[in-house]
């Protein structure tokens, strides 16, 4: 297949993301604009698109008037027939001289040097005021340009910077806000994306766009003017290009419609898969995939490099395509008025005004390409953001919330069934049981039955698809999430270290304690001796991800911010699964102290921890199982007891 087939084959690929394409056309450009720029901003918009239209169109057409000024009234061209006696010739060193043509032999004489001839031009001595005047005038303008470029420039700043700011704003706010069902369904990288690539490209779309559409709608209007004032059928003519413009437009604006689409979707996902992988580094050289990484690296980023001459070329094509109707156009524009020149019926000064009027209203419409480009991304940059901020928000705050429970709080679940999505099994299915206020409860089960689960509802990161969860006999939902929150510890079963000092992440939530506290906390979560040990103990660097600390100790860094943070109702999921023996032992020591005057519930494999609670509830696949006092479980033969006897018969086996 040759190069041309290839090409041919790749424009006319039909669209990747054929939703993502329909998704486009939902008005967000208008929302985006109307909320983050011309609400907050109307006034700098109007000051934008005036200047703007002044800067980038009324000027040039002033430079194309003293062209016209300069060639008529100014220079006045002078032309000499042939075979003119010597006398006759003019002296243009006399400053009363003001003839144009001094051929008194009617044979020789032209249309134009009758014309002019009957109309003498302005004496040298007027001429050098004029051209003095003119100087001025053209200083004043190159003046008035840099000045109203510099207020111009300074807006767009302004508002560029203003609107990011707002709009990432928003955007973070509205992250915060949503669900962990919302930022379990999209990666991390995508997220980055729309807070930051995303956001300046509205921003500078939008402004590339105020800057560009006034200023070429207003020199093509200006441009028309002039032409249709000096000659209307030479201005027909050049309308005449119009049409083909059109149809090189429709047609290639299509096949840069899919291909852009195509190249976004493919540069969308090798980010994601960059983010993957570059996360996930350990696994990569673990697994010695450094070499196969790259060749897929390859693979995945000669379609977009395909894609990208594709877009390129046609968008030179397009632009050629224009350059050779708007040549044509202009060649005939050039010939026809050199004729009416020649013919005495257009002055030389007036033909030079019109060929670049015609030039300027053909300048926007050549770099529609470009606008068309712009508009594009604006409309797929905008979609994005918008679908972030219209994301429904499903754990709302009740218009009037209750009062939170000033001591540990009784729990409640009420047929409480939780289905993550539609068509799958449920997570949890129809479970209920009360805790009672200040009581302790551990969670077991297989993995895989619900016990992560249970805890996230139980602080409602997740609100259940049926049933309620109610805390002293109030539907949880009836208090504000904030409000909750604040009587609410929650530590998931993998351990989050932010980039920081070992005393900022601890601290974290908790700012407003002091040092003895955070150091209380440490030392019953049993790390103060660890981070004690170390060089600059509390203002160690945890480095990303907490590279400098084991899964052990991050582990005992979460508890211990859980712990000082000193919540009512403590949701533990699987806190202790890193830990050694050793430490898990003095841990669950401490643990008669740590949660007292707390309702507790606690994931767990450990028969151990399990036996220092007051119930045990064991999930089968999202069913309860069992629950009660361990004491009353072991008494029944039931799969509490024989997670029992498993561990002590392993622990047995060991022991040989």
């Amino acid at each position: 297949m040759s190069r041309l087939q290839q090409f041919w084959k790749l424009i006319n690929t039909p669209s990747l993301n054929k939703e993502e394409r329909n998704a486009v056309r939902a008005g967000a450009v208008g929302r985006v604009f109307w909320r983050f720029f011309l609400r907050p901003f109307w006034g700098s918009i109007i000051v934008m698109i005036i200047i703007g239209a002044l800067v980038g169109s009324v000027s040039r057409f002033f430079y194309s008037w003293t062209g016209k000024f300069i060639a008529d009234d100014i220079v006045q061209v002078q032309l000499q027939a042939r075979d003119v006696p010597e006398a006759a010739k003019l002296d243009p060193t006399k400053t009363d001289e003001n003839r144009l043509f001094a051929v008194d032999d009617p044979h020789l004489r032209t249309s134009l040097s009758t014309r002019l001839d009957t109309s003498p031009g302005r004496s040298v001595s007027e001429k050098i005021r004029l051209s003095m005047i003119l100087a001025v005038l053209l200083l004043a303008m190159l003046t008035f340009d840099h000045v109203f470029a510099w207020v111009l420039g300074s807006r767009y700043i302004y508002v560029g910077q203003k609107v990011q700011y707002h709009l990432r704003h928003r955007v973070y706010e509205k992250f915060q806000s949503l669900p962990m069902s919302y930022h379990d369904e999209y990666a991390v990288g995508r997220q980055m994306t729309n807070l930051f690539s995303d956001v300046t490209a509205v921003s500078d779309c939008t402004l590339m766009l105020i800057r560009a559409i006034p200023r070429d709608l207003v020199t093509m209007g200006i441009g028309l003017t002039i032409m249709f004032s000096i000659d209307v059928y030479l201005a027909g003519l050049v309308l005449l290009a119009l049409p083909l413009y059109g149809l090189s437009y429709s047609w290639f604006h299509s096949k840069l419609v899919n291909v852009h689409g195509n190249l976004r979707q493919r540069e969308g996902k090798l980010n994601a898969h960059i983010t993957n992988r570059i996360t996930n580094f350990y696994l990569v050289k673990s697994f010695v995939k450094e070499v196969s990484e790259a060749i897929d690296f390859l693979r995945r980023t000669r379609p977009i490099v395909r894609d990208a001459l594709a877009a390129a070329t046609l968008g030179s094509c397009f632009n050629i395509a224009c350059g050779i109707i708007s040549g044509i156009c202009m060649a005939v524009v050039i010939w026809l008025g050199v004729s009416q020149v020649r013919d005495g019926q257009m002055t030389l000064g007036t033909m030079l005004l019109f060929y670049t009027s015609a030039g300027f209203m053909f300048a926007p419409i050549a770099s529609i390409n470009s606008i068309i480009g712009v508009v594009h991304r604006l409309r797929a940059v905008s979609s994005k953001v918008i679908s972030v901020l219209d994301e429904p928000i499903t754990l709302a705050d009740p218009d009037r919330g209750l009062p939170v429970p000033e001591g540990a709080p009784e729990i409640a679940f009420e047929n409480v069934s939780l289905r993550y999505e539609t068509g799958r099994a449920p997570a949890l299915d129809n479970l209920s049981f009360t805790l009672p206020a200040g009581r302790t409860m551990c969670v077991m089960g297989a993995s895989g039955s619900g016990k992560s689960t249970l805890s996230r509802l139980a602080c409602r990161i997740y609100d259940p698809t049926e049933g309620a969860i109610k805390l002293d006999g109030w539907d949880i939902r009836n208090f504000r999430i904030s409000h909750l929150r604040q009587i609410t510890g929650y530590l998931s079963q993998e351990p989050v270290i932010f980039d920081g000092t070992i005393h900022e992440n601890i601290r974290y939530g908790s700012e407003k304690s002091g040092h003895d506290e955070m150091v209380s906390a440490a030392q019953f979560a049993q790390i103060h001796d660890f981070i004690w040990q170390l060089p600059s103990r509390y203002q160690t660097l945890t480095c990303q991800r907490g590279l400098t600390l084991s899964g052990g100790q991050k582990q005992r860094v979460n508890l211990a911010r859980v712990l000082l943070f000193d919540p009512k109702l403590l949701v533990l999921d699987d806190c202790t699964s890193a830990l050694d023996a050793e430490t898990e032992a003095k841990l669950i020591h401490g643990f008669d102290t740590i949660l007292k005057n707390r309702t507790v519930i606690l994931v767990s494999h450990r028969i151990s921890m399990a036996l220092r609670c007051d119930y045990v509830l064991v999930l089968d696949q999202g069913k309860l199982a069992e629950f009660g006092p361990p004491e009353e479980l072991l008494e029944k033969d039931g799969m509490f007891k024989s997670l029992v006897d498993e561990q002590i018969g392993k622990a047995k086996v060991l022991k040989m």
